[in-house]
């Protein structure tokens, strides 16, 4: 089979891979082989005039043209969305909807410093402003221009699931007359927990138990109900509080949200470091570095790890 039969064959399974709505994984794969098979192709006829034709140069160089155009709508889309659901996620856990007495709307998400990054990343999508807080390690951004709000509000609209985050930003919508949308069922790969745990999360280790935990604390127990259903994991009363904590502990549990959920969605703000370096934990603790001497290679290995993780906050 000639090379640039082969391209030609792999261009038009491409098509269908897309047409039928299959992974973008499969298409990417695919792309990529056309443009490893262009490229050797072109090289080979550039060094032999007399390999190939005219014909078959022009084919491959419009295949190699239209595999390094790795991105489609779809893909676009599809990253929108991820966003809007994580920013949805966050609202829910560290943002306010609001009303002022003169009828005026605004958004507002307070973060810490560290995380300033995913509020500019709002910003740049949406507009406002991003200030730090008084006398505070934190950052507040605010949103009230109406052009943005609602841009904002068609993003994150039916994608809300706190109680007291829809009940706000329904008077919002109601003020400008839009129609508030229920959220559907959570399912296991929306981006919705990522923000939720990027605002009330938190991931830390028990040196005596040996045990890691992943964990989100949330007045309403409803919001974390789905949190077992789908990613496992125990509810427990924070009676002192007021509160609820949703934990997760089990090693199988932890590493599939470690290595699976949030593959697909990753986590933005600094808790993400922690997330990176759950495999090495679980690594290290295998081969029980942490009873190891200190002067040992794996003692040291384990006080380097410990230092690198005491040194992100939960």
């Amino acid at each position: 089979m000639s090379t640039c039969l082969l391209i030609s064959m792999l261009y038009v399974l491409s098509l269908v891979v897309r047409t039928s709505g299959q992974k973008h994984l499969l298409r990417w794969k695919i792309s990529k082989l056309i443009e490893n098979y262009s490229i050797l192709y072109l090289t080979n006829n550039t060094n032999d005039p007399n390999s190939g034709s005219p014909t078959d140069t022009k084919i491959s160089s419009n295949l190699s043209i239209d595999s390094n155009n790795n991105s489609s709508p779809t893909d676009d889309d599809d990253a929108n969305s991820k966003f809007n659901e994580w920013l949805a996620g966050l609202i829910d856990g560290d943002g306010c909807f609001q009303v002022s007495k003169k009828g005026y709307s605004s958004l507002e998400i307070v973060m810490e410093l560290r995380d300033k990054h995913c509020l500019y990343q709002i910003k740049d999508k949406f507009g406002g402003s991003v200030k730090l807080r008084a006398g505070d390690n934190h950052l507040r951004y605010r949103l009230h221009h109406k052009a943005g709000l609602l841009k904002l509000i068609d993003c994150v609209n039916g994608l809300i699931r706190n109680p007291t985050r829809i009940l706000q930003l329904g008077k919002i919508c109601e003020s400008y007359g839009i129609k508030l949308i229920d959220p559907k069922p959570l399912t296991y790969n929306s981006g919705w927990f990522a923000g939720f745990f990027d605002s009330d999360g938190s991931i830390y280790m028990n040196d005596k138990s040996g045990q890691l935990f992943i964990t989100a604390s949330q007045k309403n127990k409803y919001i974390l109900d789905a949190l077992v259903v789908l990613y496992g994991g125990t509810i427990y009363p924070m009676v002192k509080v007021g509160a609820f904590k949703w934990t997760c502990f089990r090693k199988a549990e932890v590493l599939s949200l470690v290595n699976v959920y949030f593959k697909a969605n990753p986590c933005r703000s600094e808790k993400r470091v922690r997330l990176n370096m759950v495999n090495k934990f679980y690594e290290l603790r295998g081969l029980h570095a942490h009873k190891a001497t200190p002067d040992s290679v794996l003692g040291k290995a384990w006080k380097k790890f410990t230092v690198k993780w005491d040194n992100v906050s939960k």
